[in-house]
């Protein structure tokens, strides 16, 4: 009895959708093969290899779905290496023999990009304005990318002239109601020459381990001369005659909030203010005030919707 005469076809490269091109050393991402014979065959079921480099298997799938045009795996779920740069891949259908047709083996290759994992910086806690010369303390937080733990890792601070200034490296605890911001207290001094300075907060990258790059953010501080004199703000309802505690005293760049008498104390420098007094549900207050000695105010305050305060 003769044998059945077996039919060979090509089939057409495989095309490789990667999820994301980019992707952050170390974290997933989705591959997607889809494959078709010319002759139209039925190809569910066969079997996908996704090789590495050296060759190694790394993941395997059959294709399944026809979706009008060729038959396609589920996506396979790898892991990127932690060496950074663009990695080449292959993706590998198996021949096959079904129903007296032989279907060549083919392959090809992807690729895509592992990447260093980002930092992302944040500066909060500083002062409105900080006297020339005085010490001061200011919050900085740094998260990855991929959420990962950064405890230890080391920052630094730099003034407007790029002299390091401080420096800290971040605690074991996240900042509360964040899942992974990290953070240090830091301690610098202030310049001895007043006005609008930028400074810089930066921290290095590690190739060591997860590869994490280096980040910086610019940040403002605003120094000022030192106090001349005081001025004290009592804020009162004005209807009631009562006092308003906590309410916003600005006298800008300077802040406080009144205590539960109402009253606040400012440590100006001599000139002229804007003096701005706000509260929740009170319609804020605004005069012009000129100190050139200690200043006593009274700010009355009339009820209405709830008072967006003047932090400018």
């Amino acid at each position: 009895m003769a044998a059945q005469a077996v039919k060979t076809h090509s089939q057409r490269a495989c095309a490789v959708d990667v999820s994301p091109g980019e992707v952050d050393a170390g974290a997933e991402l989705t591959v997607t093969v889809r494959a078709a014979c010319p002759f139209g065959c039925d190809l569910r079921g066969q079997s996908v290899s996704i090789r590495s480099q050296d060759g190694s298997e790394l993941a395997s799938a059959e294709l399944t779905e026809f979706d009008g045009e060729a038959y396609v795996t589920r996506g396979s779920v790898l892991r990127a290496p932690f060496e950074v740069g663009e990695h080449a891949y292959r993706a590998v259908l198996a021949a096959e023999e079904k129903d007296g047709v032989l279907h060549e083996e083919i392959s090809t290759e992807f690729s895509f990009i592992a990447m260093a994992h980002a930092a992302s910086v944040n500066v909060w806690g500083l002062p409105s304005a900080i006297t020339a010369g005085q010490r001061f303390k200011f919050k900085v937080g740094i998260k990855c990318s991929a959420g990962c733990k950064l405890t230890g890792r080391q920052l630094s601070i730099f003034d407007h002239e790029g002299a390091r200034v401080g420096a800290g490296s971040l605690l074991d605890d996240v900042w509360p109601g964040t899942s992974a911001l990290y953070f240090a207290e830091v301690e610098a001094q202030a310049p001895l020459t007043s006005g609008d300075h930028e400074w810089h907060v930066k921290t290095p990258g590690s190739e060591s381990g997860v590869p994490h790059a280096s980040a910086s953010i610019a940040f403002p501080i605003k120094v000022v001369s030192p106090p001349d004199h005081e001025v004290t703000v009592a804020a009162f309802d004005s209807e009631k005659q009562i006092p308003i505690k906590g309410a916003h005293v600005l006298l800008h760049p300077y802040r406080a909030f009144t205590d539960e008498k109402g009253m606040a104390k400012v440590k100006v420098a001599k000139g002229r203010y804007k003096l701005c007094v706000s509260g929740f549900h009170y319609i804020a207050h605004q005069s012009i005030i000129d100190v050139a000695a200690d200043v006593t105010t009274r700010a009355e305050l009339v009820s209405g919707p709830e008072g967006e305060e003047d932090y400018r």
